[in-house]
């Protein structure tokens, strides 16, 4: 197997590194006098605003979601930078808040040091694992999840190819993930580059397509570790990032061939890869629905957590948290899954955050968690 280069090898560990180097990641970022983003989010009415402060990679794996959930609510939303503040600058920010919800990224070890009333803890970032039993590859999925699987596929024609070309990589990253990136997240994507995906991906794993009739459809970078045990889906995207191929439920079919394949290749463990907190995502939903087991990463994101305070008692802070289920932590660092609700707004039951993993769900009455603001 072709050797990954040095700074190729060495960006991709920094990157999803775990043991040393997620220890070494973790103390470069609290290095004392570090300054941190600080970004605000803004109604056009003034009706809502968000302050976020904290590591950098909360702009582009929080605030995505969060900007979303303000505008259902509150309309246009505009987003401004401020100037970086220092670790005791934030501390400050939480005493003499000037936005109506506060944001705060930063170690778990701090997040002890701050104030609890009208607060809750989420973890950074979330993982979502897949015990793969080659003799019930769907046992976990719902009955009535699979027949619809198996009514798609016979309508689609959808078989599996794998791919082990370097010409199967480039159609894949330049046909498939990267306009995929670009229609649905725009200048919000998040994905590795051409380098990493070769030497750090490729050149570890494969490709698996999904295939309707002659042509590929869909398809997944995935790499292989743990000699061949565990399965990490990296990349994903489908033919010229077109929308079709969403509505068909070819992105669905990606999932379902890679645990079928993942079955009869000797592999005990899929890593459906990392995902944010917030069980309104459509594609938390999704995975959901295929019984994973949610646990905390093992990169330098283990010991991110995310400070979410209420500042305010405003309709527009009732109605946004309301609508915004999250994945917590507990005093035991346990995942729970949190919804909040009044006496005029019921939780959102129809966004469901349980299964393995998650300890348990708590319902936050927003009367009893605002008192005092």
């Amino acid at each position: 197997m072709t050797a990954v280069p040095l700074p190729v090898w060495a960006r991709y560990r920094w990157a999803t590194g775990s043991g040393g180097w997620a220890q070494v990641r973790e103390l470069w970022a609290d290095l004392p006098g570090r300054r941190f983003v600080h970004q605000v989010l803004s109604s056009a009415e003034g009706r809502l605003s968000l302050a976020y402060q904290g590591c950098p990679e909360g702009t582009t794996y929080l605030l995505p979601h969060l900007r979303s959930q303000m505008s259902a609510q509150v309309g246009s939303v505009s987003a401004s930078e401020q100037r970086p503040p220092t670790w005791r600058q934030m501390l400050r920010a939480v005493h003499r808040p000037t936005a109506d919800l506060l944001v705060l990224g930063c170690s778990r070890e701090r997040v002890r040091r701050l104030p609890a009333t009208r607060s809750v803890v989420l973890p950074f970032r979330i993982t979502m694992m897949l015990d793969i039993n080659a003799e019930a590859v769907h046992s976990g999925v719902s009955g009535n999840e699979r027949r619809q699987f198996a009514k798609l596929r016979r309508s689609h024609g959808w078989t599996c190819e794998v791919g082990t070309d370097l010409a199967d990589l480039q159609f894949f990253y330049r046909r498939m993930h990267l306009p995929t990136m670009a229609s649905r997240h725009g200048e919000e994507a998040r994905s590795a580059d051409w380098d990493i995906a070769l030497h750090a991906l490729f050149r570890h794993g494969l490709v698996l397509f999904v295939r309707e009739g002659d042509r590929r459809v869909a398809g997944v970078l995935a790499r292989l570790e743990d000699g061949g045990r565990t399965l990490w889906m990296r990349l994903l995207g489908v033919l010229d990032g077109a929308e079709e191929h969403y509505r068909s439920g070819a992105v669905k079919a990606v999932y379902y061939l890679t645990m079928e394949w993942a079955a009869e290749h000797g592999v005990t463990r899929v890593n459906f890869s990392g995902g944010d907190p917030f069980p309104g995502q459509g594609v938390y939903q999704f995975k959901r629905r295929l019984h994973p087991t949610v646990v905390h990463p093992v990169d330098h994101f283990r010991n991110r957590r995310v400070y979410l305070r209420a500042t305010r008692d405003t309709p527009a802070v009732r109605d946004f948290l309301v609508a915004t289920p999250m994945i917590t932590v507990d005093g035991s660092d346990r995942i729970v899954a949190t919804h909040f609700f009044d006496s005029t707004r019921p939780p959102r039951t129809d966004i469901r955050a349980d299964g393995p993993g998650v300890h348990g769900a708590r319902a936050i009455d927003l009367d009893e968690f605002l008192t005092g603001v």
